[in-house]
């Protein structure tokens, strides 16, 4: 879909995949609470192949009033409305776990999801 006089294309994100994209590993999560005992538990689906734009950094932080503070590990921007918090990437054997999920509009028009990851375990 074109949006109108902009010349921005809603399938523009998928050149991207295309001309820059790698496949990982994505393990989508559930988070259930028992309702009478209110545990929580986790359960990770079988992991699933996705291409995405990925880049790692090393930490960075923000300062804030409270001291510094961890923005991320590393990021991947992912095709919108598919990922969310708490699931995991697995990448050139680095697992990590994604704290933010910022949709990223152009014109009104859902791009792409910018996700912020922390590593758990490499």
């Amino acid at each position: 879909m074109t949006i109108a006089g902009t010349g921005v294309v809603t399938g523009d994100f998928a050149q991207i995949l295309a001309d820059m994209g790698r496949t990982v590993s994505w393990l989508k999560v559930t988070k259930t609470t028992d309702a009478i005992t209110g545990t929580e538990s986790t359960s990770f689906a079988a992991g699933v192949d996705k291409t995405v734009v990925y880049f790692k950094e090393d930490c960075r932080y923000l300062w804030d009033k409270e001291g510094l503070i961890q923005v991320a590990d590393a990021y991947v921007l992912f095709t919108p409305g598919t990922i969310s918090r708490y699931d995991q990437i697995l990448v050139d054997g680095f697992t990590y776990y994604v704290e933010e999920v910022i949709q990223r509009f152009v014109l009104g028009v859902s791009m792409v999801d910018f996700c912020r990851l922390f590593l758990v375990k490499a």
